[in-house]
C-alpha cells in the first residue's frame, strides 16, 4: 500500500506500507510524513492555516486517531461518507497508477515497481495538483445541486 498526500503548493513524499494498516500504524505514518509537509504549507499558505482532510476509511476516523489529529497544530476538514467525487486524491491515485503501468509496463520485482511509483510521482506535475484543490469549492457546489449524488468529473 502507498500513502501520500497533496495541496494546492506541495505534495509530501510517499511512503510505502507493509501488511494490514491499523489506526496506530496510520497515526506513524500521518507522524512521519505528514508533519513536516503540513509545517510546510502553512509556511506558504498566505490565506492562514492549512486544513487536513482524508477520506472516512475506519483508521482514519477512529478515536485515536482522531484525538491525536486533534492535537496537532492544523484543523481535520469534516467529511461526508462515500464521497470520491470530492476528494482530489484520488485524482492523483489515477494519475500516479497511469504513469507507472504506462503501455504495458511490468515489474520483476517489488524494487522495480517501487522506483517506477516514485518516480512517477515526483513527474506528477504541482500545476495539476494546484488545479485540484482549486476545484473543491466547485465539485462541493455540484454535489450540493446533485443533492448528494455522484458528479461528473
Amino acid at each position: 500500500m502507498v500513502w501520500g498526500a497533496v495541496s494546492f503548493y506541495n505534495k509530501t513524499k510517499l511512503a510505502f506500507l507493509d501488511g494490514r494498516q491499523d489506526s496506530l500504524k496510520y497515526q506513524d505514518t500521518l507522524r512521519t510524513y505528514l508533519l513536516s509537509a503540513m509545517q510546510e504549507l502553512n509556511e506558504l499558505t498566505p490565506s492562514g492555516p492549512a486544513v487536513f482532510q482524508q477520506d472516512n476509511a475506519s483508521i482514519h476516523r477512529s478515536r485515536s486517531t482522531m484525538a491525536w489529529l486533534e492535537s496537532m497544530p492544523w484543523s481535520t476538514m469534516p467529511w461526508p461518507a462515500k464521497s470520491p467525487d470530492l476528494n482530489p486524491i484520488e485524482n492523483v491515485w489515477g494519475v500516479l497508477a497511469r504513469k507507472v503501468y504506462a503501455n504495458g509496463r511490468q515489474f520483476d520485482n517489488k524494487a522495480q515497481l517501487k522506483a517506477q511509483i516514485l518516480q512517477s510521482w515526483a513527474e506528477i506535475d504541482q500545476e495539476y495538483l494546484s488545479t485540484l484543490v482549486e476545484g473543491m469549492p466547485t465539485r462541493m457546489a455540484q454535489v450540493i445541486l446533485c443533492r448528494g449524488q455522484s458528479i461528473d468529473k
